[in-house]
C-alpha cells in the first residue's frame, strides 16, 4: 500500500470508530412512555410480568369462560366452584383480577400524564381513560354480589340462573354492551368493555409525537420514584421501586 494511502487510512480509523460507537448508544425512553409501557407491555409485579391492560384482558376472557361453563353445570358444588373462580379472577387484588388490573392500568396512564415530559395527547387521554373504566369496575362489583348469591343458592336451577347473569356481565366486560339498543356495542363510555378500552389506549399511542416505541424491559422494570417525587431509572437494576411502586 502506498505511504499516502496508509497515512489516509490511519487518519480515518479514529474518526470512524466514534461514529460506530455513537450509533450503538440509544436514548432512554421518556418517563411518560415508560408509564404507558406499564399499562401496555409489562410491569414487574404482574403474573408473567405482563402489562396491566394485558392482564385485565386475559382475566376478563377467563371470567366469561368460567361463568359460561357454570351455566351448563348440573353439579351444584362444581357450579359454585366455577363461579368462585370467576369472581376471584374478577375481584382479587393479589391475583390481579379484572378490577384491580384495569384500575392499575388507568393509574399508570395517569402517572404518564403527570410526568414532566408528557404530551398534551397523553394528558387528555389519561383523563378520558380513567373516566371510561367506570362501567367495567361497576360490573366487577356486580359480579361479586351475584357470586355471593350463588354461594348461598340451594338448587342448581337457581345457581344456573345467577351464573347466567354473571356470564352476561363478564361478556360485557370483555366485549362491551349495547344498553341503549342503538345497534352499536360499546358505542359510548357507559357501554365500554376491554375491547373499547384497548382501542382507546391504542389511539393514545397512535397519536403520540414523537412516536411511541415499545419500551425495553430494563426501563420498564427499573423505573423508581425518589423521595422528592422525581422519577429516575435505577442504575443498579434492582427491579421495581424501592418504595413499593407498582
Amino acid at each position: 500500500m502506498p505511504a499516502e494511502s496508509r497515512r489516509s487510512g490511519s487518519w480515518l480509523a479514529p474518526v470512524v470508530l466514534p461514529l460506530v460507537l455513537a450509533a450503538c448508544v440509544s436514548r432512554p425512553p421518556s418517563i411518560a412512555h415508560v408509564h404507558l409501557g406499564h399499562a401496555l407491555t409489562g410491569v414487574h409485579v404482574t403474573p408473567g410480568r405482563q402489562g396491566y391492560l394485558l392482564v385485565a384482558e386475559k382475566q376478563a376472557e377467563d371470567v366469561y369462560t368460567l361463568a359460561a361453563e357454570a351455566t351448563q353445570t348440573a353439579d351444584l358444588a362444581l357450579l359454585k366452584q366455577r363461579v368462585q373462580a370467576a369472581v376471584t379472577a374478577t375481584t382479587s387484588k393479589e391475583g390481579f383480577g379484572v378490577k384491580h388490573s384495569i384500575v392499575m392500568a388507568a393509574n399508570h396512564i395517569s402517572f404518564a400524564a403527570t410526568s414532566p415530559d408528557a404530551s398534551p395527547n397523553v394528558q387528555q387521554g389519561a383523563t378520558e381513560f380513567a373516566r371510561n373504566i367506570v362501567r367495567v369496575v361497576e360490573r366487577c362489583e356486580l359480579i361479586d354480589l351475584l357470586a355471593m348469591d350463588v354461594a348461598a343458592a340451594s338448587s342448581v336451577d337457581e345457581a344456573q340462573l345467577l351464573a347466567g347473569e354473571i356470564a352476561k356481565l363478564a361478556k360485557s366486560n370483555r366485549d362491551g354492551e349495547d344498553t341503549d339498543q342503538d345497534g352499536v356495542v360499546g358505542g359510548k363510555p357507559a357501554e365500554y368493555g376491554m375491547k373499547q378500552l384497548r382501542a382507546e389506549l391504542d389511539g393514545i399511542i397512535a397519536r403520540e409525537n414523537p412516536p411511541y416505541r415499545t419500551v425495553g424491559q430494563w426501563y420498564l422494570f427499573n423505573l423508581v420514584k425518589l423521595p422528592n417525587g422525581v422519577w429516575v431509572f435505577d442504575k443498579l437494576g434492582r427491579g421495581g421501586n424501592i418504595e413499593g411502586y407498582q
